[in-house]
């Protein structure tokens, strides 16, 4: 667990040395950048997890008599989609000096890398684990500043005059050396990811139901005390409809959960949804269910840069990750012999995942 916590925010400690010269001014944005690629290279983790935490809080819509109670494990695996698996590397803006004869403003032009570094597509953490590096355009100083001086106001015309000067050689040439290489994180090859936890519910009046889920809390050295805290409650809503012996059992659930790593993450995960359910069978019965659903899913990151070689080190990067979780539609089947329940399901959102579950049940 220590590792795996240290290579989830390893980004931290990937700063490209993107410029070396001695006029370009880049000590704030090498924090931008570590921010910003933080959350492309971890950003699909926060949709991936939020998945997976959502996943199996329901495997029927009928809720337990009151003092019914069931027991179970569940266990999500969650498909990483192409997109989650690569991200465009950020490399922001720099700022080079002007020649005094162009007449700039400060004599300043804030120069595009993104013109310098047109390919940038990198692994995120679930991405290949191949050594990316990205290279600088051949012609891509000539075409960074000219989109600066466009930028601070000079006509086509009067560049394709300073093209012809001295100076302009010299601009390029300037901007060129400076554009090193970049040596970007690699990921894990990580294409499905998992994640398993313990559940109970317990009937109450009203056909309503209560869930909790929790891990015991422990501490890992290093990395801190790792806990889970999930609360979810159901309403049933068929009881409310005018029809006598109404067929199926629908039902309304809203869960939210908390997961904390140490004080360098945080994550809260909730879910809104209704579902539907039909049993068939007594004793030995097979429930076939479905619910439609909206959830939300954010980690905030805070992590002290040690060892990167920059100036970075001593400070602490914080920001907050937002899951690209949305709606959900889940399809699945619960098979009950006597107390032993069994349940599968597959979830189709941002990203799909599969949940197996197994567990006691006193209805």
């Amino acid at each position: 667990m220590k590792k795996i916590a240290i290579i989830l925010i390893v980004f931290a400690l990937i700063l490209p040395a993107i410029v070396q010269a001695q006029d370009f001014n880049f000590e704030e944005q090498l924090r931008q950048l570590a921010t910003k690629n933080a959350q492309g290279y971890v950003g699909p983790f926060a949709t991936a997890f939020g998945t997976s935490m959502n996943s199996g809080f329901y495997h029927t819509a009928k809720p337990h008599s009151f003092l019914g109670f069931d027991i179970s494990v569940k266990a999500a695996l969650v498909s990483i989609p192409d997109e989650g698996m690569v991200y465009d590397f950020y490399v922001g803006s720099a700022t080079v000096a002007a020649d005094p004869a162009w007449m700039i403003p400060n004599n300043e032009l804030t120069v595009d890398l993104e013109l310098l570094y047109p390919e940038r597509e990198s692994p995120t953490l679930f991405g290949n684990n191949e050594v990316n590096v990205i290279q600088p355009a051949p012609n891509g100083a000539a075409d960074a500043l000219e989109s600066a001086l466009l930028g601070a106001g000079k006509t086509q015309a009067e560049i394709d005059m300073l093209k012809l000067t001295p100076a302009w050689n010299g601009a390029v040439n300037q901007i060129q050396s400076g554009a090193v290489p970049l040596t970007t994180p690699m990921g894990f090859d990580l294409p499905t990811v998992g994640f398993a936890m313990a559940q109970a519910s317990l009937g109450l009046p009203f056909g309503t139901e209560v869930m909790l889920r929790m891990l015991p809390e422990y501490d890992v050295p290093d990395v801190g005390k790792i806990t889970l805290y999930g609360f979810g409650i159901k309403h049933n809503l068929d009881q409310y409809i005018p029809i006598p012996l109404f067929p199926v059992d629908i039902s309304a659930q809203f869960a939210m959960q908390q997961f904390k790593v140490g004080d360098f993450l945080e994550s809260n995960h909730t879910m809104w949804n209704i579902q539907a359910s039909k049993k068939l069978g007594f004793g030995i019965s097979f429930t076939p269910y479905i619910g439609l659903g909206m959830e939300t899913s954010t980690i905030d990151i805070n992590y002290l840069v040690e060892g990167s070689g920059t100036i970075l080190d001593g400070e602490t990067v914080t920001f907050e990750l937002e899951g690209d979780n949305a709606f959900r539609t889940t399809v699945g089947f619960n098979l009950t012999l006597l107390l032993l329940t069994i349940n599968a399901d597959y979830s189709m959102g941002e990203y799909d995942a599969v949940t197996i579950g197994a567990g006691i049940t006193f209805r």
